[in-house]
């Protein structure tokens, strides 16, 4: 196993790592962890940009206890996942569909390891790959939650998604697009636009550190292409109708990089949607301090609530 330790981040009780191929020959890594205790389902989590499965452990430990088996994935292009660039910095799909179906290959190969129902835990860049994933029917959740979803992000014009779109028709998608961080450093605590804690920001930071693998930079004109295309199906009327499961959206209300004003559009066309704003919350609020984490948590409960029926007893 690779799992990246450092203090105060324990690996969750039964944990397992698993490599797949993906198109390309791109490999893949996921991982799974038992429940603790009879299983009551499986809650899927999507990670957001930058982000890998060893920052998802205290999430997974709770999910543990609330007695789900959980999944987890490091995204093709970072992580400890293959790379579809050579400068392994860059942020790079050519399309979001690689990301969906590298989950629907996994969640099939691993199916028996995550007893149903399935309830989606989707963060940031995560929710616009399993809200894509859903909307070509590419996997089949139960229900589904999401944490600040990038359905679009704060600041990307028009012209911008045009210029991004014209160089990667003249096949220069694999470059940094203009203006983003083309290296990685420890980012400073007092002016982070992620997060309040600043133990659980530390912690991440730190795993970068012990593993400079998990480090990434800014993302490719290719990558905002892509994502601009996918963001932009949500929007196409009804392209979403067909959702019909328990959705949770959470937004935070002190967000800086995904564009908050997408919510309650996309929320529109879902037929069963609950929309939050958690105040005084950053970006990332499962990362967010113990109180502002308690609010979606509950919320997140009583989504659960919805789809799981309590398991037979051994």
């Amino acid at each position: 196993m690779t799992f990246v330790r450092v203090p105060g981040n324990d690996i969750p009780e039964g944990a397992e790592e698993h490599w797949l191929e993906g198109r390309g020959g791109v490999k893949v890594r996921v991982m799974t962890a038992p429940a603790r205790g009879p299983a009551k389902g499986s809650v899927i989590v999507a990670p957001g940009r930058t982000e890998f499965i060893e920052k998802y452990f205290e999430v997974t430990r709770e999910l543990q206890q609330r007695g789900f088996a959980v999944f987890c994935i490091d995204w093709r292009g970072q992580g400890l996942s293959g790379r579809e660039v050579e400068n392994g910095l860059k942020g790079h799909f050519v399309s979001f569909d690689d990301p969906v179906n590298d989950l629907s290959t996994a969640l099939r190969l691993l199916s028996n390891q995550l007893p149903r129902p399935h309830i989606g835990l989707a963060h940031s860049m995560g929710g616009a790959i399993l809200l894509r994933a859903l909307q070509t029917r590419r996997i089949e959740l139960d229900a589904v939650a999401f944490s600040a979803p990038m359905w679009g992000i704060a600041g990307l014009k028009d012209l911008q998604k045009k210029y991004a779109r014209f160089m990667v028709s003249l096949g220069l998608g694999g470059t940094f697009a203009p203006g983003v961080e083309k290296k990685w450093k420890r980012e400073n605590f007092k002016r982070n636009p992620v997060t309040h804690d600043k133990e659980r920001h530390a912690r991440c930071q730190g795993l970068i550190s012990e593993e400079p693998r998990l480090a990434l930079a800014g993302p490719t004109i290719g990558w905002v292409s892509a994502a601009a295309d996918a963001t932009e199906s949500f929007l196409s009327p009804g392209a979403l109708a067909h959702i019909r499961i328990p959705v949770l959206v959470a937004s935070a209300g002190e967000e800086q990089l995904v564009d908050n004003g997408s919510h309650p559009l996309v929320e529109a066309d879902l037929p069963d949607a609950r929309h939050i704003t958690i105040a005084g919350a950053k970006h990332e609020i499962l990362m967010e301090t113990d109180a502002l984490r308690a609010e979606f948590w509950t919320a997140f409960d009583e989504l659960t609530a919805r789809v799981v029926t309590a398991p037979a007893q051994a």
